[in-house]
Formats: structure tokens, sequence, C-alpha cells
């Protein structure tokens, strides 16, 4: 006859480990999330990756991570669903049709591919729901607030680019020109009193015999070689160092300049604008998460 003593200790025992293994690990309104559901995801991420992209872009995640996307995905769920957007299962099966379809699998040949990476086509099945629905919330919340302009690009460009004297520039140039040649001090001290002058309509006598010429926009590629290199130097909102030219000084103020779009930075700029659009998208994703959750019960029980 069986001991109940010991029966009863087996029991409590085996139930202490099945606690052990499905702890709490964190909560979100009604949903709990267990440890065991977290380490189910963990031990099949690299597969995950590959089919959800968008939700997992970190390199290496740890429970906490974890935790941190299953209770975003429902509130990604529950978002969509109060704009009207309801992932259904037939949607679902439609997706995996079309993949069947297209890498020309059956769907017990799918089942073996599934196993063989440890995930049940239950998993896979909801994992297609999660990617459709962070696509979904991507596209219709997130890109929308996502603001990139031409000047970010081209900057960006320019600073990414290791050649520098292939970029071309296209200029607005005001030419204050003196019919002298300046001494080096004079040279040294002119542009103080020009940017004087810009400001306050005042300039010392010693350089009141300058004329001034608004040259208008420019191309880089219009002009002398010698100007080419003097202006790229000069940012935006400056004065140029003095250029010296049949017996004339000048000194250039650009008031603007801005990067020519070349055909190696049109080559360039759809890459540089996804570049930026995930780097941005990625803070505002965190910021949009952190106080959408405010609206929500969340447990972190880790």
């Amino acid at each position: 006859m069986i001991n109940l003593k010991l029966l009863l200790l087996f029991i409590i025992s085996f139930n202490s480990y099945a606690v052990l293994l499905d702890k709490v690990a964190g909560v979100i309104n009604d949903k709990v999330i267990t440890l065991s559901e977290i380490n189910r995801v963990n031990n099949t991420l690299e597969f995950r990756k590959e089919v959800t992209p968008l939700i997992f872009t970190q390199e290496k995640y740890d429970t906490e991570d974890i935790l941190k996307i299953l209770q975003h995905n429902y509130i990604i769920k529950d978002k969509l669903s109060e704009l009207g957007f309801v992932i259904s299962d037939d949607s679902v099966e439609s997706r995996i049709t079309e993949t069947e379809k297209r890498q020309g699998l059956r769907r017990q040949d799918l089942i073996n591919f599934l196993d063989s990476k440890g995930i049940t086509f239950s998993e896979y099945f909801e994992l297609i729901r999660n990617g459709m629905e962070y696509s979904i919330f991507y596209s219709r919340i997130i890109s929308p607030l996502v603001n990139i302009t031409d000047q970010e690009v081209k900057n960006t460009y320019y600073n990414q680019t290791n050649n520098k004297k292939s970029l071309s520039f296209i200029y607005e140039i005001t030419d204050f020109a003196f019919s002298r040649e300046l001494s080096k001090r004079q040279q040294a001290e002119v542009t103080v009193y020009l940017d004087e002058y810009i400001k306050t309509g005042n300039i010392p006598s010693d350089y009141k015999d300058f004329d001034t010429n608004n040259l208008g926009k420019l191309k880089n590629d219009d002009l002398p070689k010698d100007l080419q290199g003097l202006l790229s130097k000069t940012n935006e909102g400056s004065f140029s160092k003095p250029y010296y030219k049949d017996g004339t000084t000048h000194i250039f103020y650009v008031s603007k300049k801005d990067l020519a779009e070349s055909n190696e930075y049109l080559r360039q700029k759809e890459a540089i604008y996804n570049q930026l659009f995930i780097k941005k998208s990625k803070k505002i994703i965190q910021n949009w998460f952190s106080r959408e959750s405010l609206n929500y019960y969340v447990l972190n029980n880790l």
C-alpha cells in the first residue's frame, strides 16, 4: 500500500515544480505572462527574428526585454482594435498559405520545418499575427509621426561621405570687393568689420572702399577650381577667406550653402532616408509605448 504521506509529499513537490516553471513573470491588464512563456520565446529567438524582424530588432535579449515585447504586443493589439484593425484567423491563414505557395511547401512540410526550429504551428500562427499587427501599427501609427527633411538627408550624406572633394554645393553669395590688396593685418580683421556692417551698417573708414554684388545662387561646378575649394571650406552664414584676383580682394559672404543633388547623392538618398527613418522611429516607438503603458495595468514580476 502506498504511503499516503509520501504520496502527498510527491504531489506537493510536483505542484511546486510546476508553479516554478509557470511563475508569473508579468501582467498587463487581464493577461498573465509566465516565465515558461518567456523562456519559450527566448529558446526560439533566432527564428522569431527571421519571421518578425520589425518586432525583434535587438541583437540580444534578456528576460525583461522579452517580457516587455509580449506586453507591447498586447498594447498594439488593443490599440489596433480601437482603430478598427483586427487581424482575423482567416487573414493569418491566408498569409501562411501565400508563404507555402511561394516556397513550394505543403502544410506538413511547413510543420516539419517549424519542428526543426523548435516551434509549433500554433506558435508560428500567432507569430505571423503579431507580425501583421506590428506592420499596421508601424505604418498607421508610427510612420506619420516621423518627420525627415531633405536637409537632414543631405547633411547625413555629407557627414558619411569619405571623399568630401566629390561633393557639390549650391551657394547664395554676396561679394564684398576691395579694389586693392589687403595687408595681412587687414585680411585678419576685415571679416569682423564686415560682419558688423551687415548687422548695423557701420564700418571703419579704412574699410569703406568696397563694392557689394549679390551673386545669387551659384552651382559649385560653375565656379573656378580655386573658388570651389575656398567656398567648400566656408560654412553657411560665414565669410570666406580673402580671395585676390586681378588687383581686387574679394570677401564672399555665404548666406546659404546646400548640397546639390548629384547623381552620387541621388543613388544614396533613399538608403539614407530609410536609415534616418529607422533611427527616429525607434525613439518615437519608445516614447509611444512609455506613454500608452500608463493606460494599462502593467506588472513586472521578474
